[in-house]
């Protein structure tokens, strides 16, 4: 029943990320299903980096790490993937 339901939604969801007529439309939302895997990597993963640091250091390392994660998302799925399919207007 679940299936039924988000399957046309995700479908919608990544066609409008290839053929949305504003690139930077098209970089937000190829990148953004990189963000909830990110934090759910870096704050509830039994293996969490930085655990054994101070509290401010954890924090400050593992938000650092999600602009990095979030960075290399945008550069490879948004940016990279806008000049593959439309070298004209990349952005």
């Amino acid at each position: 029943m679940l299936a039924a339901v988000l399957l046309p939604i995700a479908t919608a969801y990544v066609i409008a990320a290839f053929i949305a007529p504003n690139p930077m439309v098209r970089i937000v939302l190829r990148s953004l299903p990189v963000l909830p895997l990110g934090i759910w990597t870096l704050w509830y993963e039994p293996s969490r980096p930085f655990e054994r640091q101070p509290p401010m250091i954890r924090v400050a390392g593992r938000i650092l790490l999600v602009v990095l994660v979030m960075a290399f998302a945008v550069a490879v799925l948004g940016i990279g993937l806008n000049w593959l399919y439309d070298p004209e207007r990349v952005i």
